[in-house]
């Protein structure tokens, strides 16, 4: 095919291919330089997360979505000078769209590595910026494309803060019961489990903070503006209840973080929102459990009833007994498959369902989001990238990731109006410090 440069207005942000004048707003077009209308840019390394939809169906969809389609109908722009008011009726369909493929980002993994190791491990803050750098930059949405502006300086700056206030005092007390053996281990043990309560929120708060205020859409920043003190009263008292109600509580700890994350996130001047409750990620905790429970009792009883063992004090010996036969054993052997089957079930519709219920429940203005992936479909995600892994000895990491951004893009949807010329720059400055204390717990923040 041969290459034909795209033209990108930069008024209405719209693309055209042969026409030097935009025939929207009639701005004179230039060549853009990252989107060429060439089928190898389209294609991708990702196939299809569903059975029922292949790879030219997802192109066509990519293609439609860049330039402006959903729902059957064409986005266009605003008039210049002449904004065009919030529609709340608006159902048009936004769809992140990932452009990177798997080799390119494989050739950035072994530079990093190679540079990483012959610097004894220095590098690997530039190289941590060089992935985050190309994730953005291929990464678009209504045409824009996000970018990433941290430096490796600033991360290695703020490793070497991360250090100093949470690194030495924790290898301090960790030496304290050889320098002093006097002092009983349990004491340290309880000041480094607090220093670590006390940092964790901290470092929650300080990536969310560095991460967004580098991250930008277009020449609009990121920025998150909750405050420490705030997080850390969510944290302990999410905590405290969380033990006292072994347990249940949890789930309404991780709704009221979830919100206080969302509800402080803002691009430029416009805020994320979120409201979700805690008694709904509740019931899908229940139902994850409940899959497990009723798949014990079931293999339980069907046991029972294949061995005919009487419910008696002399059970355990019946049971000892009824192993030994050899066709015992297999039953045995299917219980204990059906029962890891249904936890791993019960564990992928836990996590997909509390993404969905996140996604679900947040907007960006007035415009909400929409997650419509299935537990099948991350099955069919988690389990081929797992063999994928396996049979290529991890060398196949760089496609895994690009499969999983292309997955959350695929199914990722960000519903009108989305108003992204009203949005007004207002991002603000923040310290890597926070990233690194992140890193020390993995506390790090992601899209899903």
């Amino acid at each position: 095919m041969e290459l034909t440069s795209t033209l990108v207005c930069p008024q209405c942000n719209l693309c055209s291919l042969t026409e030097g004048i935009c025939s929207h707003c009639g701005t004179h077009l230039s060549p853009h330089p990252l989107e060429p209308t060439t089928d190898l840019l389209i294609s991708s390394d990702f196939s299809s997360p569903s059975p029922s939809s292949d790879s030219h169906s997802m192109t066509s969809a990519k293609i439609e979505l860049e330039h402006g389609h959903a729902n059957g109908k064409e986005v266009q722009p605003p008039e210049p000078g002449n904004p065009k008011k919030t529609d709340l009726s608006d159902t048009t369909v936004y769809h992140p769209i990932f452009w990177g493929r798997g080799q390119t980002l494989f050739g950035i993994f072994i530079v990093n590595t190679f540079y990483t190791l012959l610097t004894l491990g220095v590098y690997s803050f530039w190289g941590r910026v060089r992935i985050r750098q190309f994730l953005s930059s291929q990464t678009s949405l209504a045409k824009i494309r996000f970018s990433y502006h941290g430096t490796g300086l600033e991360l290695l700056k703020g490793s070497l803060k991360a250090l100093v206030i949470f690194g030495i005092p924790y290898g301090f007390l960790s030496f304290v019961p050889i320098i002093w053996e006097q002092i009983p281990p349990w004491i340290p043990n309880v000041l480094a489990g607090i220093m670590v309560l006390c940092f964790i929120p901290i470092a929650v708060v300080g990536s969310h903070r560095y991460r967004l205020s580098r991250t930008a859409f277009g020449a609009i920043r990121f920025s998150f503006r909750g405050q420490v003190k705030a997080y850390m009263k969510i944290w302990f008292t999410g905590t405290f209840l969380t033990f006292l109600t072994a347990g249940v509580y949890y789930p309404f700890f991780e709704n009221a973080r979830r919100e206080f994350l969302a509800s402080h996130t803002y691009l430029g001047n416009r805020h994320f929102t979120y409201h979700g409750t805690g008694m709904a990620l509740l019931g899908i905790y229940g139902k994850s459990l409940g899959i497990i429970l009723c798949t014990l009792l079931a293999t339980a009883l069907a046991l029972i009833e294949i061995s005919e063992i009487p419910l008696t004090p002399e059970f355990q010996q019946h049971l000892t007994d009824w192993l030994e036969n050899e066709d015992h054993q297999a039953w045995l052997f299917v219980g204990i498959f059906v029962n890891i089957m249904a936890l791993l079930w019960s564990w992928f519709y836990l996590q997909l369902s509390k993404q969905r219920y996140f996604w679900n429940h947040s907007a960006l203005g007035h415009a909400p989001f929409q997650f419509m992936a299935s537990t099948w479909n991350l099955i069919e995600l988690r389990v081929t990238n797992f063999f994928m892994l396996i049979l290529t000895f991890g060398l196949a990491w760089s496609w895994v990731q690009v499969r999983n951004l292309q997955f959350l893009y695929y199914y990722l949807g960000l519903q009108g109006p989305l108003d992204i010329h009203q949005i007004e720059q207002e991002a603000l400055d923040a310290s890597p410090t926070g990233e690194e204390l992140a890193g020390y717990f993995d506390a790090g923040f992601d899209l899903g």
